[in-house]
């Protein structure tokens, strides 16, 4: 929400837990796209999982580095 709520350019992802049509796929293909998130692995990015301050540390810093 801190970048507005940018629209990604595609929707193409190699992730196969992310749902097509899930609400959470835009913002998944967004921040994998701009470099903020990776996934857990090549394939899976555990939309489920939780999110602890270690990830937030990281896609801030992904977020905001220059």
């Amino acid at each position: 929400r801190a970048a507005g709520t940018p629209e990604p350019t595609g929707t193409e992802h190699p992730f196969v837990d992310v749902e097509p049509g899930s609400f959470y796929e835009e913002a998944v293909v967004w921040a994998v796209a701009n470099g903020i998130a990776t996934g857990v692995t090549d394939t899976h990015f555990a939309p489920e999982g939780i999110c602890n301050r270690a990830y937030t540390v990281t896609f801030l810093y992904r977020a905001y580095a220059e």
